[in-house]
């Protein structure tokens, strides 16, 4: 174990497996990457959104015309998430590379080679102070000695308004977007590599009937609670 201080005032434990303090955030709600971009933003940590990942893999295999063995070839920068013009550009919020990107990590290959980039991302952050990642297997996969770990849920038929606003979609799109939800959230609950899982030691927050920041000022009274991080800034 080693003991770290962090803005200059509090002394924390965190496990050996990784030299910086992390913050896991599992989720099959979108505002998680709202609140992870925030709360990494509030502590000065490198953030990282382990779904674009796997939408990168899935649009480059879509270029690829689907071949699977180059697909085993593809490496990807992590500096790319610096290029956000680049990212979005890509479109990689489509429905179609949401379908491929959930398909392609059922691949055992595939969540191997990107755990191992998540875990260098963890153990060390660019900024060599500690790291905020969300992903759908962060906290039981991943990270799973992280020092703070969150699971952000919501009900599903909000987060398909949610999404349709996200996306800027029609409304008349709602029931096509609500099925691929339903769809996306039983396939990776019942994937046998890495499945979707709440773990005993993740904080359980429901944005249903809230909004971003009262979804963040929850997260920061749960932190102050753990007693763990300090944030002085708030």
């Amino acid at each position: 174990m080693k003991s770290f201080s962090l803005l200059n005032t509090s002394w924390f434990t965190i496990s050996s497996s990784h030299l910086y303090p992390v913050l896991s955030v599992p989720y099959i709600e979108y505002q998680k990457g709202t609140l992870a971009k925030k709360l990494a933003k509030l502590l000065n940590y490198d953030h990282l959104d382990s779904g674009l990942l796997y939408r990168i893999l899935a649009y480059e295999f879509l270029n690829l015309n689907e071949d699977f063995k180059k697909l085993v070839k593809i490496d990807i920068d992590l500096n790319i998430f610096l290029e956000k013009k680049k990212i979005k550009k890509m479109n990689l919020r489509s429905s179609k590379i949401t379908k491929v990107s959930s398909e392609i990590a059922k691949l055992k290959f595939v969540r191997q080679k990107l755990i191992s980039l998540q875990r260098k991302f963890a153990n060390y952050p660019p900024n060599g102070i500690g790291s905020v990642i969300d992903g759908r297997d962060i906290t039981s996969v991943i990270t799973p000695n992280a020092e703070i770990k969150f699971y952000i849920d919501a009900d599903i038929k909000i987060r398909a308004e949610r999404r349709l606003s996200q996306l800027d979609l029609p409304k008349n799109s709602y029931n096509r977007v609500l099925e691929e939800l339903i769809q996306r959230d039983l396939q990776d609950k019942k994937r046998k590599i890495s499945p979707l899982i709440q773990t005993e030691d993740s904080h359980y927050i429901d944005t249903s009937k809230i909004n971003e920041s009262e979804v963040l000022a929850k997260a920061i009274d749960y932190i102050k609670k753990k007693q763990i991080l300090f944030i002085d800034c708030i």
